[in-house]
């Protein structure tokens, strides 16, 4: 991003944002990876591979570019909030998938990411909307926003998908993550809420959603993956080669459960409020 005509501050909070959505990703994978082949007897890195950083870079670069491409547009086209929403998703995908794979992301990966996100898109086109409300135009706005909170889930499915389909799983997980999402909020929002206030909670429950099975998602791969060759391979075939997702589903729901029945107790603090300004989207 040019920042020659910005002011001082305006300079380090747009390099501050890039740190924070595109670089300490990919820093992170690099270090996590390192730490991971020393631990497994590789010689000590003494500091993270420019090279192989640039690498991930732009392989983020190809990634925000494919995504906008297959939304129908070009990066120059759309809104600067949904360029930095598209890059700073890329760069958690290439830094998963660089854990995953130890290589910077080729384009035709990026190419197969890219179709399963938008596949995802055209899953989520019925608004989840309070029933007496029109559909007003700031719906595209959520609905961009419930794609950025479904990009862990997009990323773990990509990595490890039970032996199913990537884009049968996606529709079945999206499925059940707004239906999630849409239920939790409906109990949650407080009487009298805005739609905007209505969309705002629902794209944080949205979001917790999607890190939470994500979450139980790699517990259960990792079970099946350190799981005794053995008795892997016998519970494989038993359930012919598509192991069950019950026990992905069960903590989901579990942990779910539980942070709606928090969420009933959370009171903002009496001090805290005069201060509170109305969050917005940006």
């Amino acid at each position: 991003m040019a920042d020659g005509n910005l002011s001082a501050t305006a300079q380090m909070q747009s390099r501050l944002t890039t740190f924070r959505q595109i670089g300490l990703p990919l820093l992170q994978a690099l270090t996590d990876t390192a730490a991971n082949r020393q631990a497994e007897g590789g010689a000590r890195e003494a500091g993270p591979n420019t090279e192989l950083f640039n690498a991930l870079v732009d392989s983020t670069v190809t990634l925000s570019q494919k995504l906008a491409a297959k939304l129908g547009a070009s990066e120059d086209q759309i809104d600067a909030w949904v360029r930095w929403a598209l890059v700073g998703a890329a760069s958690q995908v290439v830094a998963a998938n660089f854990k995953s794979t130890g290589q910077p992301m080729a384009e035709d990966e990026a190419d197969r990411l890219a179709a399963i996100a938008v596949d995802l898109q055209n899953r989520l086109k019925t608004p989840l909307l309070p029933a007496s409300e029109a559909v007003p135009n700031t719906v595209a706005t959520f609905r961009a926003k419930m794609m950025e909170a479904m990009v862990p889930v997009v990323g773990a499915l990509a990595q490890y998908s039970f032996g199913r389909s990537e884009h049968a799983l996606l529709a079945e997980v999206a499925e059940k993550l707004v239906k999630t999402a849409d239920q939790v909020t409906r109990a949650l929002a407080p009487a009298g809420s805005t739609p905007e206030q209505w969309r705002l909670l629902c794209w944080h429950v949205l979001r917790a959603a999607g890190q939470i099975y994500t979450e139980s998602h790699y517990a259960e791969a990792d079970r099946l993956l350190y799981m005794n060759p053995d008795e892997r391979t016998a519970y494989f075939a038993q359930h012919g080669n598509v192991p069950p997702m019950t026990q992905v589903w069960q903590a989901f729901n579990q942990r779910m459960a539980m942070l709606a029945t928090l969420a009933t107790y959370l009171e903002v603090p009496s001090s805290v409020q005069p201060q509170m300004q109305e969050e917005t989207w940006q």
